[in-house]
């Protein structure tokens, strides 16, 4: 992941993927993010993490995952890791949108 402040992009790059994903939003059109988790139901394990983001323009709303138990190798040894350094990268990228 990468954060370009000055200019106000993201970039994330998923090589857990088959094949990597990259995916990039220039935060200058978006007017909202959060993160969701998706959790299997009645329990809490988590299936998938992602980056949503709400564009200013038409209201149209992006996902961008950041987690997928079908990529996880190590079976969530580090999704609580990963769970943490993700809310971190959302609070930077809601800060970057609203500066």
């Amino acid at each position: 992941m990468a954060l370009d402040e000055k200019n106000k992009g993201f970039l994330l790059i998923d090589f857990n993927a088959k094949e990597e994903v990259v995916s990039f939003v220039d935060l200058n059109t978006i007017q909202s993010s959060k993160l969701i988790p998706t959790t299997e139901n009645n329990s809490d394990t988590i299936l998938k993490i992602e980056f949503e983001f709400q564009y200013k323009e038409a209201k149209k709303i992006e996902s961008i995952s950041f987690y997928k138990i079908e990529n996880d190798q190590i079976g969530q040894v580090c999704l609580y890791e990963d769970h943490q350094l993700a809310k971190k990268w959302a609070k930077m990228i809601q800060d970057c949108i609203t500066v």
